[in-house]
């Protein structure tokens, strides 16, 4: 006998199949409340992830309002989201307009499924989606700014805690992003990446060639004389940030840390995340900085997310579904527990997103 979850695997591909098949003209009713339930009841926190919705969620969101546990801000938050998920809840039906051969359209159908909420989607060639080619680098309709622009404002607002100076390592693809780097009353070094050997770069810009070619010159002067000597890295700056390509980062961080040791505070780019298969490569990015949501550590900690390729333009995408979904439903403002960061979403403005910097550490992959 095939299992409840099998079959509803079976019907989830189903709907995929039918998704690409360019020749149905057939709209689609997800009411996927008819063949999902949830099998473990979410904590109240989870909740604020605004992944998908259960009867249930109301009851656990109103055990937490009950519990005397909460601040007074706390507790004003969790009515704020008791009514959101009443409101989404009691709505009859969602409709979402999809062109049928768009790039988007399968993994939206996949993303609407996981929401448990009754959404008609209608085929539509004329329906212009409203979406960017790259939906990292580039705004997605609905929010103020993209993710990449949103992760550089963190890094801003991180390297502005403190006076220290700061080196910009770029790629060329990244140009425009390192130019938004602003720093107050401290100097920025920037240098474009443009080699092929890390380890000489890494020596060239930390000021080991120019070490050792001092060193030469003083021994020089006195042949007979044996003189202990150990490089030292350039101390004009304190802090380095990486605006590199994806590939880049698992060679450039460990050349720096040879001749830099612990002398520096590393800051990685959100471009650092993008080609991690498991949550594993993530130390080789240990002790440094990178822009990465609170949601996405948490599954990574409960092993939840076994590839992060991909995992961010899924989260986009469900958040832009997300915005639908809060309209359509008559939502005012929600604090949303994000894919790509924590947003905030008002109705009658463009959605902010703040992507958080956590320090990459062995407690961050295993709990």
């Amino acid at each position: 006998m095939m299992s409840k979850k099998n079959k509803c695997f079976t019907k989830l591909i189903a709907l995929v199949i039918l998704a690409s098949c360019s020749t149905t003209s057939k709209n689609l009713n997800l009411n996927s409340i008819d063949f999902i339930e949830e099998e473990t009841p979410k904590e109240f926190l989870e909740i604020y992830d605004y992944q998908s919705y259960f009867n249930d969620d109301l009851k656990t969101i109103q055990a937490a309002i009950d519990s005397q546990m909460l601040s007074q801000a706390e507790l004003n938050d969790a009515k704020i989201l008791k009514r959101n998920y009443q409101k989404i809840l009691k709505r009859k039906n969602y409709s979402l307009g999809l062109k049928l051969n768009h790039k988007y359209s399968k993994d939206l159908i996949e993303l609407i499924y996981r929401l448990n909420l009754p959404v008609s989607i209608f085929w539509d060639e004329k329906n212009q989606i409203i979406m960017p080619e790259n939906l990292l680098s580039q705004t997605i309709n609905g929010f103020c700014s993209s993710i990449y622009d949103d992760a550089i404002l963190s890094i801003n607002q991180e390297i502005n805690k403190n006076s220290d100076s700061i080196l910009i390592l770029y790629s060329e693809k990244y140009k425009t992003f390192a130019e938004k780097l602003e720093a107050e009353n401290k100097d920025l070094i920037k240098i474009k990446y443009a080699s092929t050997n890390f380890q000489e770069f890494a020596a060239e810009i930390l000021g080991i060639n120019f070490s050792e070619k001092r060193f030469n010159k003083i021994s020089n002067l006195n042949p007979n004389q044996n003189l202990n000597f150990s490089p030292r890295p350039r101390s004009d700056f304190k802090q380095i940030i990486m605006i590199l390509n994806p590939q880049e980062y698992k060679s450039m961080i460990p050349a720096l840390r040879y001749y830099g040791e612990n002398s520096f505070k590393y800051l990685n780019f959100i471009s650092s995340l993008e080609e991690i298969n498991t949550p594993l490569q993530l130390l080789d990015y240990e002790d440094s900085l990178t822009p990465i949501s609170i949601y996405l550590t948490s599954k990574i900690k409960n092993n939840e997310s076994v590839s992060l390729e991909k995992f961010l333009e899924l989260g986009a995408l469900h958040e832009w579904l997300l915005l639908h979904i809060l309209k359509q439903a008559g939502i005012q403002s929600a604090k949303i527990n994000g894919v790509t960061g924590s947003i905030i979403y008002q109705s009658d403005s463009c959605a902010k997103r703040k992507v958080h910097l956590q320090r990459i550490t062995a407690d961050l992959i295993s709990s």
